[in-house]
């Protein structure tokens, strides 16, 4: 080698040295502005979602009895008079979204809170027997 190509090589290491400590700088950097797993573990704002989610999953529970009762009654009205109650019909309707909202927000899936903390959510008026 000659002594020219060995100087390019020294200042090509030189060079690559540079750019590995660029990254390393800005992995640092990084690494400061992003709050780490301590902060994150006392944050209030995921303390406060967990008893959110932890209300959600006791009102979950209660809705699910109401849903079965919802089940009984259309049943036994649907037998005696021969088709569905549309009160019932709307406000099963209108129940499963509740859960649904509930669900999307146990998943993470929407920062919104369901009712109480929202509006009822609506039927959708979906008329089976037509």
């Amino acid at each position: 080698m000659t002594k020219q190509s060995q100087d390019d090589q020294g200042e090509n290491s030189n060079e690559d040295i540079k750019i590995v400590d660029a990254e390393n700088v800005e992995a640092e950097i990084i690494e400061t502005v992003e709050p780490s797993w301590k902060d994150r573990l006392l944050s209030v704002d995921h303390w406060l979602r967990f008893a959110f989610m932890v209300l959600f999953l006791l009102i979950l529970g209660v809705v699910s009895y109401l849903i079965v009762a919802l089940v009984v009654l259309q049943f036994f009205w649907a037998l005696i008079a021969g088709e569905g109650n549309d009160k019932l019909r709307d406000f099963g309707s209108s129940v499963a979204r509740f859960i649904l909202q509930v669900l999307r927000f146990l998943t993470y899936n929407t920062d919104d809170k369901p009712f109480p903390f929202a509006d009822w959510p609506e039927s959708e008026n979906v008329d089976l027997d037509k």
